[in-house]
């Protein structure tokens, strides 16, 4: 979602802040600003579309001296992507970014007299900040609020009480950074539901909504908590919790090198992180795997034993691997799974097993259905147990346990690693549970942990498959669609294949268990209609050929992934026979997340960053 940075120093702060948002923009954006305020006043640059653009505009625009600045990228929701929508918004002396959703917004720029320049939510925090500064001004004629007189305590402080006067009127989600001419030398910051942090260098105080604008610059960073809010200058930070108390956080340590995030020679950063998921799966294995068990020191028995069954909750991507996660903990570890959409969980009033076990499933961790489903299943008295791929994140916190994804910065917004990620450690969950439960024991506990050890070299992209799915990829450019079908375990992938495909390349794609098949969808079956059928051997080999007859029957295109010469295939990719559907599972994966961005490749898209998608949903 929307990216935010800021910076409060005595350097040059454009530089800073612009590349700030480059380190931002896997996340997904439509619009672009920032915000610079010096002694001579308060500049303010914004644009539509990419950064370049941003650049173009800022021409050999430089800060000097002690200066305040914020920036952001936005990826709309009130108000098209336009200039006047994007951040920075300003009125006659503030300027505020924010991420996020005011809920009230409609009603509190009614109550407002001053009139608007954009469509956004956003653009009514300045408003009623600069309103409430004012009415603090008729109140103390003769105060002026300058950095050198500041006090920090809102009870006296004309501009941080108005700040706090404006939070308090405010509904919803919001991480926001506010600078003001009224205020020179100060940053007012404020989080609740939407991410931000902060962290302080020898040059100056450094905001950001995630930590890669803040890695190579700060060596250690304060998450903030829901409910913080404050005011930072260039020597440091007056922190309140959301009662007005002050509060207290403990730093934590920040990567020396984004070095990580590059992309290495690939062409984008979506074929880098595939074909370093060898590598992923082997950090997530560290430790966790011995010759005769899966290890999970970050859960015990004790723990879990009184639990009776599991409910697994994500958004997206992350609900997939939930859904793949729900077969193999009640085939290994014979717990009863239910799967959950999280965006749906919220409002349904779901009634939960007391004596069970919550799982979420997030790649960052401030996914907002997914941290406010957990919050719910805790106020109902259920444990929790969160699988993320950050440290530290609110959904994180919010956990009782975590085990965590081990994937490193994923750049591309289609997730690719972090999937595969969450469903090997989901894969461990079930193998340990099974163990400690005593239900998976002798030769096929044996058989899992053979599986387990092999992953990595099945998920080795093979040259031979690459070129081949990028030879095939010119054939699918066409027709009103894709079917992903498969059983079982494949259900879920096949779900995984149609999102991935749609999200990069706007072809219109759908996932389906291959026995539904002849319950509705096979009337859309024609030569224009593309099959993709996921064909394990290992799995319901001859109902999924039966299925894929059915739609051949009706001259469906066929692409089968498979282990063998299959007749009715129109193109087969042919992935190594393993005997464990685990195992094609994953092989499967790699074909299917190469397939789709080579046909977005051929499409002329930007696979790395695709229209309208954010990275991180923080938002409802």
């Amino acid at each position: 979602m929307c990216g935010i940075v800021g910076y409060i120093g005595n350097q040059p702060a454009v530089v800073r802040l612009f590349n700030g948002l480059r380190e931002l923009e896997y996340r997904g954006y439509d619009s672009a600003g920032l915000a610079v305020l010096q002694p001579d006043g308060l500049r303010c640059f914004k644009t539509v579309g990419k950064l370049d653009n941003l650049a173009t505009k800022l021409g050999d625009y430089e800060s000097s001296g002690p200066v305040t600045a914020i920036g952001h990228t936005r990826w709309a929701t009130h108000g098209k992507p336009t200039e006047a929508n994007a951040h920075p918004h300003g009125l006659t002396h503030s300027q505020v970014v924010h991420n996020g959703i005011i809920e009230n917004y409609v009603a509190l720029r009614e109550a407002v007299e001053t009139p608007f320049l954009s469509q956004t939510d956003s653009e009514v925090i300045v408003h009623l900040f600069e309103r409430h500064l004012a009415a603090q001004a008729e109140s103390t004629p003769n105060q002026r609020v300058e950095s050198s007189s500041a006090t920090d305590d809102p009870a006296i402080d004309p501009a941080l009480a108005a700040f706090r006067a404006t939070l308090d009127t405010l509904h919803g989600a919001y991480a926001i950074l506010l600078i003001s001419e009224t205020a020179p030398g100060r940053i007012f910051f404020a989080r609740k539901g939407s991410p931000l942090q902060l962290g302080f260098a020898e040059d100056g105080c450094h905001f950001a909504s995630s930590d890669a604008p803040l890695v190579g610059v700060c060596s250690q960073t304060l998450y903030l908590e829901d409910g913080h809010w404050g005011v930072a200058t260039p020597e440091g930070l007056t922190l309140f919790g959301a009662d007005g108390s002050p509060a207290v956080l403990a730093p934590k340590p920040l990567p020396a090198s984004s070095l990580a995030a590059r992309k290495e020679g690939y062409r984008y950063f979506m074929e880098k992180e595939i074909y370093e998921q060898p590598r992923v799966l082997a950090d997530i294995l560290t430790g966790r795997l011995s010759k005769q068990a899966v290890l999970l020191d970050e859960l015990d028995a004790d723990w879990l034993r009184p639990i009776a069954s599991v409910t697994l909750c994500a958004c997206g991507t992350s609900y997939h691997a939930a859904l793949t996660g729900s077969y193999l903990l009640e085939r290994l570890a014979r717990v009863p799974a239910r799967v959950e959409i999280a965006s749906e969980f919220r409002y349904r009033e779901p009634v939960l097993d007391p004596n069970g076990l919550f799982v979420v499933i997030s790649q960052s961790g401030e996914t907002a259905d997914t941290l406010e489903a957990i919050k719910l299943a805790k106020a109902q008295g259920l444990s929790t147990l969160a699988l993320c791929n950050v440290d530290n994140s609110s959904i994180v916190r919010e956990a009782e346990r975590t085990l965590l994804l081990r994937a490193g910065i994923e750049k591309g917004v289609a997730s690719t690693k972090a999937f595969s990620a969450q469903v090997l450690t989901l894969w461990l969950l079930a193998l340990y549970w099974g163990q400690e439960r005593a239900v998976l024991s002798g030769e096929r506990h044996a058989r899992e942990l053979s599986a387990l050890r092999a992953v990595l070299n099945v998920m080795q992209v093979q040259p031979r498959v690459h070129e081949r799915l990028h030879r095939l990829s010119k054939r699918y450019l066409h027709g009103h669609g894709f079917f992903f079908i498969g059983r079982d375990l494949f259900y879920p992938l096949a779900l995984e294949g149609a999102l991935k495909l749609k999200e990069i390349s706007y072809l219109h794609a759908e996932g389906y268990p291959a026995g539904e098949m002849k319950h509705g969808p096979i009337a859309l079956a024609d030569a224009e209609l593309f099959t993709i059928a996921l064909m394990a051997r290992s799995t319901l080999y001859e109902k999924v050929k039966s299925n894929v007859e059915e739609l051949s029957a009706r001259d469906a295109t066929i692409i089968a992934i498979t282990t063998e010469y299959f007749e009715l295939a129109d193109d087969i990719i042919q992935i190594r026979s393993y005997g464990h559907p685990m195992l094609e599972f994953f092989e499967m994966l790699v074909v299917v997340q190469l397939l789709a961005m080579e046909i977005a490749i051929r499409l002329g898209n930007d696979v790395d960053m695709p229209r309208n998608l954010a990275k991180s949903v923080t938002v409802e």
